[in-house]
């Protein structure tokens, strides 16, 4: 029976689970994380059996080196990586691909749903309008005098008081007109005009049912392709030889290192950049319709008179909270779970009482610095001073703001030599980032 790549690759999961474990405060890898990294050492094993198969010169026992070389780069790189934290990675087994998801929307009109109007959608949930949709309570506007559209049998209704009444009762053939400013009024039907707001109760129960509101699914998908980045190395024999001799080290393991290193900065700081561009963007809309809640997500650092800086600094906990409500009221089923933030922000985090560091591990640009409540706190170069930004990563496609989708692993070349002694090595990636649910994530600004 075929292995699964979870069992085809668990030694080499489990290497990359103690790198992550190392940079991520003894934190597990997820499922989904797993299954990233299997399936790029998958692609990584069959690029490299392909591209020694077609090479006659190459020593079949050199393989085995060469290959487990290229898999402990991706041992390395992938769980570094600070886009598992961020966004969603899905890694793609082909250069194309796409993100596929379901909606789910009204089929016809009934009151002041629409046929189309989304319902449950799996980036936000929207708002619950006046009329509702499977019950027996309408809300409408009227398109024809004298006429409304859902009845069974003819029989419709409203509850309310006609003259020379005392109580509520209901009665058929009327409507309850809504009036801005007023009471409604009850309304016999032939007494409504094109453009009148109505309420009105239909009989939902007895069957035969003319017309049932229904739901319909919609299968929509976003597009992805890979696009290359690409570096290479190039140093002397003679440069290389004294590096080993003189001070002991590798000079082509070193350049490697450091190829691959640039490689993931260069893909962290591309996520990063386009998740503070989506914070900011949402920020300045919000500055448009709201303006006072553009300003709860303003905090200066200056001491007030009297007031401690720790004291003071603490209080920046209120405007975590209030970017976080932000989140959960635009979507109304997710609450964040990351902040990214420049480096001067910091040392206001570090003064607040919820604020555990990460131990101190190696740094390659973005890093991982620790947690504030249920915030993971990374620190980006790529943030402008003062700027932060905080959102939503789940599991699945419709949680997280952005997806990255890798493609081809980091992946080297074969070492060449030349007669002059020069040495060269190339190493490539392809992957895809996608913005998918820009309503996960809000911008702040702290000020001095």
């Amino acid at each position: 029976m075929a292995k699964s790549l979870l069992e085809a690759y668990a030694n080499r999961i489990k290497i990359a689970e103690s790198v992550y474990s190392q940079t991520h405060q003894g934190q597990k890898m997820s499922n989904i994380k797993k299954i990233t990294v299997a399936t790029c050492l998958d692609n990584v094993s069959r690029f490299m059996n392909e591209a020694f198969d077609s090479s006659a010169a190459t020593q079949r026992s050199d393989m085995g080196t060469w290959k487990r070389f290229c898999l402990n780069l991706t041992n390395v790189a992938v769980p570094n990586l600070i886009a598992f934290d961020l966004v969603m990675v899905s890694p793609m087994t082909s250069m194309a691909g796409y993100v596929a998801y379901v909606q789910y929307q009204a089929g016809v009109d009934k009151g002041d749903i629409e046929a189309g109007h989304v319902f449950n959608d799996p980036f936000h949930l929207g708002d619950v309008k006046s009329g509702t949709y499977t019950g027996a309570t309408v809300v409408e506007k009227v398109t024809e005098a004298g006429k409304v559209k859902w009845m069974q049998n003819g029989k419709f209704g409203a509850f309310g008081k006609l003259s020379g009444e005392t109580e509520d009762s209901f009665h058929e053939g009327y409507v309850l007109k809504l009036v801005e400013g007023s009471d409604p009024v009850l309304t016999a039907v032939a007494d409504v005009a094109v453009n009148d707001e109505v309420s009105y109760v239909y009989d939902n129960i007895i069957i035969p049912q003319e017309k049932l509101p229904t739901l319909k699914a919609e299968i929509k998908s976003i597009p992805l392709l890979a696009k290359a980045r690409r570096i290479a190395v190039y140093y002397s024999q003679i440069a290389a030889f004294q590096a080993k001799t003189d001070y002991g080290f590798d000079l082509g393991d070193q350049l490697a290192e450091k190829a691959v290193g640039q490689l993931s900065y260069e893909i962290d700081t591309e996520i990063v950049t386009l998740l503070a561009k989506i914070a900011e963007t949402n920020l300045a809309e919000l500055e448009t319709e709201d303006p006072q809640a553009f300003a709860e997500l303003h905090w200066s650092k200056t001491l007030p008179v009297g007031v401690s800086k720790r004291e003071h600094y603490a209080g920046f906990a209120e405007i975590l909270e209030i970017a976080k409500q932000k989140i959960y009221d635009a979507t109304k089923r997710f609450a964040p779970n990351y902040m990214i933030c420049a480096s001067n922000i910091l040392p206001v985090l570090s003064m607040m009482d919820g604020f555990q560091a990460a131990p101190a591990g190696s740094i390659n640009g973005p890093y991982f610095a620790g947690t504030v409540g249920a915030l993971k706190v990374f620190i980006s170069p790529a943030m402008e001073a003062g700027h932060f930004a905080i959102g939503v990563n789940g599991d699945d496609m419709m949680s997280s703001v952005a997806v990255y989708a890798p493609y081809m692993p980091i992946v080297p070349t074969q070492l060449l030599q030349f007669a002059d002694g020069a040495t060269s090595q190339g190493f490539s990636t392809m992957y895809d980032l996608k913005e998918l649910n820009k309503t996960l994530i809000i911008g702040g600004v702290v000020t001095a």
